[in-house]
C-alpha cells in the first residue's frame, strides 16, 4: 500500500551535483480507500521503469485526505512539504507531474507551493490539449464496445465552471465517436442529465468507465453503491460492470509521462544558476509551469 518511503527524508547534504537528474514529484489528489490506493504503487513502478535515474517522490493535493490517512497511521505529504524536504536535502531541480485529469482547481493550486531557491516545472494534466483528448480516447478504446451502453464517470467542479471545459470537449469528442457512450460527472458540467436520457432507453446492462486515476469513494459509493441515489440504482439496470480506473491503464500513463518528458526538457533549458527567483529588477516571477497549449 502506498505511503511515504522510509528513506524519503534525509539529512541536509552540502550540495546537489549539477549532473544529478532532476527529482520527479508525482502529484495526485489522493484517496482514503485502501483498495483504490493500490493503483499508486502501480503508477510508481511504471514511473521508476521509465525514469530509472531519477529520484521519484509523491505529493497529494487533498489535505483532507492527507489528514484522514494520518489518523490511521498512514503518512502522505502535500507538495509544500515535499519541496521543503527536497530543499533541505540540497535538491534544486524538480519536475512535478500532475496526475489530475483536467487543468483545474487542484492543478492550479500546485503553483502556490513555496519554490524559493528551486528550479521547478509542472507537467500538464491528462486532458490539457485537443491532442490529449484524442490520445485519451485512443487509450480507452480497447476497453470500449461500440454496441454496449457505457457511462464515462468524470469528477467535474461545481464551484468553478471554467474548469469543466476540458470535460465538455472530451464528452463531445467521445460521444460523437461512440453513440452509446454518455459522459456524466459527479459535480458540475456535464453533470448527470445524460443518465436520465439513458434510463429512458431501459438498457439491460451498463458499463461504467472511470475517468479518474483512482476508483475511490465516488466510484464505490456515488456510482456503484447500494443507496437509492447511486447511479447504478438510478439507471435501474439488471447488470453493471466497471472498468479499472485510469491509473491502471499503461496507455493513459504514457500520456502523463509524455507530459513529464516535456516538462523535463523545459527544465533543462533553464539558465545556469536560475534558482526559481525572478531576475534582479524583474517585476514578476519567471514562469515555472510548462505552458498550457490550450486551456
Amino acid at each position: 500500500m502506498f505511503t511515504v518511503p522510509p528513506d524519503s527524508t534525509h539529512p541536509a547534504s552540502p550540495s546537489c551535483p549539477a549532473e544529478t537528474p532532476p527529482t520527479i514529484v508525482l502529484v495526485a489528489f489522493g484517496t482514503s480507500v485502501d483498495e483504490a490506493r493500490q493503483v499508486y504503487d502501480f503508477i510508481d513502478g511504471q514511473a521508476r521503469q521509465r525514469y530509472p535515474d531519477h529520484d521519484i517522490q509523491w505529493a497529494f493535493t487533498s489535505q483532507f485526505i492527507i489528514d484522514k490517512l494520518k489518523q490511521r497511521g498512514i503518512r502522505t505529504r502535500n507538495l509544500a512539504e515535499v519541496m521543503a524536504d527536497l530543499r533541505t536535502r540540497g535538491v534544486r531541480r524538480i519536475a512535478c507531474q500532475s496526475l489530475h485529469v483536467v487543468p483545474g482547481q487542484e492543478y492550479q493550486a500546485l503553483f502556490s507551493a513555496n519554490n524559493d531557491g528551486l528550479q521547478v516545472v509542472f507537467g500538464d494534466p491528462l486532458l490539457t490539449s485537443n491532442a490529449d483528448i484524442e490520445a485519451t480516447i485512443a487509450a480507452l478504446a480497447p476497453s470500449l464496445d461500440a454496441d454496449e451502453t457505457t457511462v464515462v464517470v468524470a469528477h467535474g467542479n461545481r464551484n468553478y465552471p471554467e474548469f469543466n471545459r476540458r470535460l465538455v470537449k472530451f464528452a463531445a469528442a467521445i460521444e460523437a465517436r461512440y453513440p452509446k457512450i454518455t459522459v456524466a460527472s459527479v459535480e458540475g458540467t456535464p453533470g448527470t442529465a445524460g443518465l436520465e436520457t439513458l434510463k429512458a432507453r431501459q438498457p439491460e446492462q451498463v458499463h461504467f468507465v472511470p475517468l479518474m486515476i483512482v476508483a475511490g469513494d465516488h466510484i464505490m459509493n456515488d456510482v456503484l453503491g447500494d443507496e437509492d441515489d447511486s447511479w447504478k440504482n438510478l439507471l435501474q439496470v439488471a447488470q453493471v460492470r466497471c472498468s479499472p480506473s485510469l491509473g491502471w491503464n499503461p496507455a493513459i500513463l504514457a500520456i502523463y509521462f509524455d507530459h513529464l518528458d516535456r516538462a523535463l526538457n523545459h527544465l533543462a533549458r533553464f539558465p545556469d544558476g536560475y534558482s526559481g527567483q525572478p531576475p534582479a529588477g524583474a517585476s514578476a516571477p519567471v514562469p515555472a509551469p510548462v505552458p498550457v497549449s490550450e486551456v
